[in-house]
Formats: C-alpha cells, structure tokens, sequence
C-alpha cells in the first residue's frame, strides 16, 4: 500500500504478547492503534476515524460478536476483520454473517496472510465508498431531471439542446440507438415555457404504414357518419411537445402533412377543415439529414424545417467516462426492480464494461446491467454474471474445465464465506461429472464409488443439475446389467 493511501487500523485483543506481535507486523503497511478490549475499542472509535479493525472474538468483560455489533450499528463505514481459534470457527463464520469482512485463525503465523485480508477489507469499502458517490451524482441529476453523464462532448450537445428549450424552433437530434435521444428531448421539455403541457412521444418506425396518418393527425372529419372523430397524436400534444423518434420512418403522405403542421401551424383530419395546433416539434433520426434526403427517407424540403437546430449526440464509445456513471444507475434501478441485494460492480467487472465498444449504446449497457443484477449471487457483480457480448466468456459462470480444478481469479474480490460457497459449487460440478462419466452413468456405482448413499448421492446430482451445469445424462440405477455384460 502506497504511503498516500496508508490506512489507519485498529488491533484488538487481550493477549497483550500477540497483540504487540501483530502490530509490530501490520505497521509495515498500516497506521496501528491497539485496544486490550471492548470497551477500550469502542472508547477510540467514538474519538479516532479508522478504516479497519482486526478483532479477536473471546475477549473478557465485553464479547467481539458484541463489539462487532456495535461497530456495524455505529461506525458502518469501518470494515472488521475477526480473529478465532480453531475452535470457534462457527464464531467466526456467525460473524462473518453479522457483518464482517472475513476471519483469519489463531494463532497467527502468518501475518502477511492476515495484511492481505485488511487490505482487501478496505479496498472493498473505498470500492463502496466510490460507488456511493456516483450514486449520488446519479441521484442528483434525476433530481434534476437531466441526462446522466460526466462527459464533456455529451455536456456539450446537452447544453446546446437545453439552450434552445425557450423557443418554438423545430430541434433535430442525431444519434444511434441508445444515445438517449427521448431522455434529451425530455429534458428540453421541461425546462422550457411548455413544461407544464404534454409531452408526446411517437415511435414512427413502429407506427403501421396504413395507420400512420390517422394515429398522427386523427380520423373523421368535423361530422363523421358514426360520430367517432378522433383526434391524433399531434392534437394531443397541442401547447406541448411532440417527440417524433426516427421521423424519416414515415411514409411520405405522412411526411408531407407533418411538413404544413411546421409550416403553417394547422392540422386537418382527413375530410375536415384545418386547426390550429400549437407544437414544439423535437425530432430524432440515427443518421444526418443530407444522408436520408439522398437516399429518398426523408422529404428535401421536411429536411429543411426539421434541420433549424441540430444537436448531435456522442455514442457511448465515445464517452467511455459515463460507463461507470451509467452502470451504476442501472445496477440501483435493475436491484430495486428485481428485489435483488446487489450493491456494487467488481474491479474486473468494471474492467470489462470500460473495454466493451457498446454499439447498442447506454440501452445495451442497462440490458447487461439487468443480466448481471439477476445472475449475481452475491453482493458484487463478477465477470462471470455479465452476457457472454460482454464478459467474453461463453458458457455457465465458474464452470472449470473438466480435466482440472480451477480457482477463478474473481472469487479473490468476494468474502471468505461467498468464496468458498461457490468454489464448492463448482467443484460439485466436477466431481459428480467426472464420476458419472467413469460409471458410464451408473448412479448406483457412481454413489459406491463416492462413498455416499445412493439417495444422498441422487441429491447431489439433482443439486448439480438445478445450478444449470447437468453433468451428465440417462443415468443407470444399476439394477440392469451393464454394458457389455452377459444377459
């Protein structure tokens, strides 16, 4: 650890030799403080901010289970690591589920080991720490109703749009799928005079080539034989803003009626007179307006009234700084969303999400996001819980190649406890495949082999099977004769 970001921690316990032992070890990479017990503990963090503690679990006059409680419920920030004999590891196990980051055995005979673990507790908490910040920088813009970025190129075209927010001028976005275009055009919505009027969002390339026009300016005239006159999208967006999103879908009646609405300011439903409509037209295509033109997606002359105000928006490969931003938005909303306890992204998660070129943009990252917040089994989302697009890794999470077992490097970025759960279910895979493959799929001589029940056995292949990794097929339960034997 660098002497910048030296951390200050605080030993605990009553065995006075181990304990200037310990520290005597741990000053070469942090500041020690040292307490005898509990209380003495609790009296320094009320008066001195630590990173860390390192506590022993049996301690006279006040229990470290008790000590941890009080440090979980009053200083939550300071990371704990617990300290047990072999023979309190269901202590040490207990506490880990109360709270801490992991326990480490006594006696301590290895004092790097017991440094790593510190380190490792810290560098999750700072991992959080950053997390909370983006969080709040996220929850401040949605606050304020604005896009999501710390991009300069993306601040620039938002500041521009939000410039032209008080006039009646029509605004072009350009961008690919994904650069949030409606949320833009939202934005300049509300910060405008019509904010308090409707805004109206129209899909064009999902509106039916034959409905296009009624969905858009209404059906019926001023006296339709049934008395059903309906009114279209743009009537309902009068004295508000109409969103068109990729307008060059339209067909071209369609094109050329929405040109007399920028021009003239009327609307007319097919066999009535024309009305009035006040509108902002905020419009969006993926490509520029000289390209749609030339390849005859867009009337030349509709082109020209929609092209006043040009914003264009920068794909997300372009503003990598917003990755992080972003995915941490997406992680709170997909977790609340799926009632999922994942709070924070791993570093080599976060690796792969900078690296990937998103050409789905920020709509891609949020579907990854939502992959990895479903498939995380723990707190933190592994390489592993990312799509395969993304990851680049094909195949089930923690899945070892057959012929050997494997200890991912990610589960070294997880709690002891979590750790070990999944480096146990992946060796479940292994074993229970590798044996049925040898048996042929007999279940019975699989289970003789395994030194297990038949029952218990079946259990563990059922169990096996429910992580999604079957390891083998058509099973035999041996009653039979095997293959290749008389009849």
């Amino acid at each position: 650890m660098n002497a910048a970001d030296r951390a200050r921690i605080l030993l605990v316990d009553d065995e006075p030799a181990l304990r200037r032992g310990l520290a005597r070890a741990l000053v070469r990479d942090f500041d020690v403080l040292t307490a005898e017990d509990g209380p003495a503990a609790l009296g320094l963090l009320a008066t001195t901010r630590v990173e860390a503690v390192l506590l022993d679990l049996a301690m006279p006059r006040m229990s470290g289970a008790e000590v941890l409680d009080r440090i979980r419920a009053t200083y939550p920030d300071v990371e704990v690591v617990v300290m047990a004999g072999h023979a309190d590891l269901d202590a040490a196990i207990a506490a880990v589920r109360a709270g801490a980051y992991g326990f480490v055995t006594k006696p301590v005979d290895a004092e790097a080991a017991v440094s790593i673990a510190i380190e490792r507790a810290i560098e999750r908490r700072r991992l959080e720490g950053r997390a909370r910040a983006l969080e709040e920088r996220v929850d401040e813009h949605e606050q304020l109703g604005e896009v999501i970025t710390s991009s300069a190129a993306m601040q620039d075209a938002y500041r521009k749009a939000l410039g032209v927010a008080a006039v009646a001028a029509p605004l072009l976005l350009i961008g690919e799928r994904g650069t949030g275009k409606e949320l833009v055009a939202r934005a300049v919505h509300r910060r405008g005079p019509r904010a308090a009027r409707p805004f109206v969002a129209v899909d064009c390339g999902a509106l039916p080539g034959s409905r296009a026009e009624d969905e858009l300016f209404g059906e019926g005239g001023d006296a339709p034989p049934d008395g059903r006159a309906r009114g279209g999208l743009i009537e309902a967006a009068d004295k508000g803003t109409l969103f068109l999103d990729e307008v060059s879908a339209l067909p071209p009646a369609a094109q050329a009626r929405l040109l007399r609405v920028l021009t003239h300011g009327e609307i007319a439903r097919a066999g009535g007179e024309p009305r009035r409509v006040d509108v902002r037209v905020i419009a969006s295509t993926c490509e520029g307006l000289r390209e749609l033109a030339s390849a005859g997606q867009l009337r030349e002359d509709l082109a020209y009234r929609l092209g006043v105000i040009v914003v264009e928006l920068p794909p997300l490969r372009r503003r990598k700084e917003d990755v992080a931003l972003l995915a941490s938005h997406f992680l709170n909303r997909c977790a609340r969303r799926h009632g999922r306890d994942v709070k924070r992204i791993g570093p080599e998660a976060a690796r792969l999400l900078r690296e990937h070129a998103w050409p789905g943009n920020a709509r891609e990252l949020e579907s990854a996001i939502e992959h990895a917040v479903i498939s995380a089994r723990g707190e933190a989302i592994l390489p592993a819980d990312l799509p395969p697009s993304v990851s680049g890794r094909p195949g089930p999470p923690l899945r070892p190649p057959r012929d050997a077992l494997v200890l991912p490097a990610e589960l070294c970025d997880l709690p002891y406890a979590e750790a070990k759960e999944r480096a146990v279910d992946a060796f479940d895979q292994i074993y229970v495949g590798r044996l049925l493959e040898r048996t042929g799929n007999n279940l019975s001589e699989a289970a003789r082999q395994a030194g297990m029940d038949r029952s218990n056995f079946r259990r563990l292949k059922k169990k096996v099977a429910s992580r999604g990794d079957e390891p083998a097929q058509g099973e035999s339960d041996g009653a039979g004769p095997s293959k290749g034997g008389a009849g």
